[in-house]
């Protein structure tokens, strides 16, 4: 038997802050993947940090299981430290892949509330484009994405203790709508300046704008900036390649897509 899980990582947040009076995040999923894989064809733990350990027994105790027999093995496409959902993505991948080998399915309900009682969560366990509350995991509204834009991930360098800053954000959202919305993505970006500064971001902002660039949104609590192409934009790498020209202290790490 073998059971693989791979579960998406993000760029950042498309918003963070407060929704009438509730701590919301509006997911930005991306195509990384953190991946869990379950075996009886190896044993041991490899790959799982304290946190993906500590939801490993979470599981079990919900689940009820006695003993776990078989290995675990966890590989991630996705930095340490960027505010892009390692943490989440890792713990949610293992969750549902050692359920999944006991023969149950863990709902993303039950999955963020397991992932919230480690450590502040990113919602990428539901699907598509969701606002949730990112300190208990609950489902709040799903967000429409009109098409896969494309998204220039750009580093600033460094790492950032996310549970540190997970609880910070005191932006007021001042609506929930059914589509993505980058004017809130800037304004959640430039409300973040106060507390988690990103070098030059307007700057990079009016300059995206005139390559063409549908928006630009940072990772609340990381080192990245995300700023999106159209999905049809066949200059999208030539134009990541001119911020980098431009904003030489920032590092692409990848082209990926809004999923």
């Amino acid at each position: 038997m073998t059971i693989t899980v791979k579960m998406r990582g993000t760029c950042g947040e498309l918003a963070q802050g407060f929704y009438r009076g509730e701590p919301i995040l509006i997911t930005c999923p991306i195509e990384k993947f953190s991946t869990a894989t379950v075996s009886d064809e190896f044993a041991g733990f490899e790959g799982l940090g304290s946190k993906s350990r500590a939801m490993l027994c979470k599981v079990l105790k919900f689940l009820g299981a006695a003993e776990f027999k078989f290995g675990v093995r966890l590989t991630s496409e996705l930095p340490r430290g960027k505010g892009m959902a390692s943490s989440s993505a890792d713990m949610a991948a293992v969750a549902q892949a050692v359920a999944l080998s006991l023969g149950r399915e863990l709902s993303p309900a039950r999955i963020g509330k397991l992932c919230a009682e480690v450590e502040p969560t990113d919602g990428i366990f539901y699907s598509g484009v969701v606002a949730m509350n990112p300190l208990t995991g609950q489902f709040v509204k799903a967000i429409r994405a009109r098409e896969a834009f494309q998204i220039a991930v750009f580093d600033y360098g460094g790492e950032v203790d996310t549970l540190k800053l997970n609880r910070r954000s005191d932006f007021q959202i001042p609506a929930l709508g059914d589509a993505v919305d980058f004017e809130l993505a800037k304004k959640s970006a430039l409300a973040n300046q106060s507390i988690l500064p990103k070098r030059g971001l307007i700057e990079l902002m009016n300059f995206a704008e005139t390559l063409g660039a549908v928006g630009v949104n940072v990772a609340h609590s990381g080192t990245v900036a995300g700023i999106f192409f159209r999905a049809d934009d066949l200059l999208a790498e030539d134009k990541a390649a001119a911020v980098l020209k431009k904003f030489d202290f920032l590092k692409l790490l990848t082209l990926t897509r809004l999923i």
